[in-house]
């Protein structure tokens, strides 16, 4: 018997995974928490940051969970998402060719 009253023979798939991923989320803390208040810090240390430097990003303030809140993208997804931005911006222009824009 474990902790929450279950035996893990007969655990289903489904319900491994949910337990699974909140005690991931439980190992570095409370994930929530974690992004309001690396945002909340990255945001007051902008603040108070010269006009012209580089800002602080989530990254930067809170770089051993970054990757964990925000897997990476694999190269197809990022291309994927290139093309969605430009596609997006082209037709925002109020003279662009509409033949570009079939099917969207």
């Amino acid at each position: 018997m474990l902790a929450h009253g279950t035996d893990p023979a007969n655990l289903d798939e489904e319900t491994f995974t949910d337990i699974s991923i909140m005690y991931a989320d439980g190992m570095i803390g409370n994930r929530g928490i974690l992004e309001v208040l690396g945002t909340l810090t990255a945001g007051q240390f902008n603040k108070m940051l010269p006009k012209g430097a580089s800002p602080y990003t989530l990254e930067k303030i809170i770089p051993r969970a970054h990757d964990y809140l925000y897997p990476p993208l694999d190269e197809k997804t990022k291309k994927e998402r290139v093309s969605q931005s430009l596609l997006a911006f082209a037709m925002m222009s109020p003279n662009a060719p509409t033949q570009f824009f079939k099917g969207k």
